[in-house]
């Protein structure tokens, strides 16, 4: 009886471990005057069918930590795109370890006046999950 448990145990870790790994939520797309805004992918949990992940990721200066900031004009507009709208999108930008959330109206931010490095965060929610997406930007 035990010979067949390791190999049952071994097959569905396996098969786990490959069924998990494509699960994630929508792609998001930045965009200011129509040039792509590179941006991270943070914490989320999603689910799909009887599948789901929960992936824990490091705080949004540690995510944006790599891209090169992206310039923009002081006031411009940050247009948030998922290829699957969510039910609800907040966004902030990070200030002493936290975000000041703002729900996002038709898919838009406007961009400080003041010049400045500034690490955006945007929350998306659906029914399947929640994700946190991250960029950074420099109002020169």
């Amino acid at each position: 009886m035990k010979k067949r448990r390791a190999p049952l145990l071994i097959l569905l870790l396996w098969l786990s471990g490959c069924s998990f790994g494509d699960i994630k939520p929508p792609e998001l797309t930045l965009t200011i005057n129509g040039e792509t805004v590179d941006h991270r992918l943070g914490t989320y949990t999603w689910s799909t069918g009887r599948r789901g992940v929960v992936a824990d990721a490091a705080a949004p200066p540690l995510l944006v930590k790599e891209l090169k900031p992206h310039p923009a004009a002081s006031g411009a507009k940050l247009h948030i795109e998922f290829d699957y709208r969510p039910s609800t999108l907040e966004a902030g930008v990070w200030k002493d370890d936290d975000v000041d959330w703002q729900p996002v109206q038709h898919g838009t931010i406007t961009l400080p006046k003041q010049q400045g490095s500034y690490i955006y965060v945007i929350h998306a929610a659906w029914q399947e999950g929640e994700a946190i997406y991250a960029c950074l930007i420099r109002i020169p």
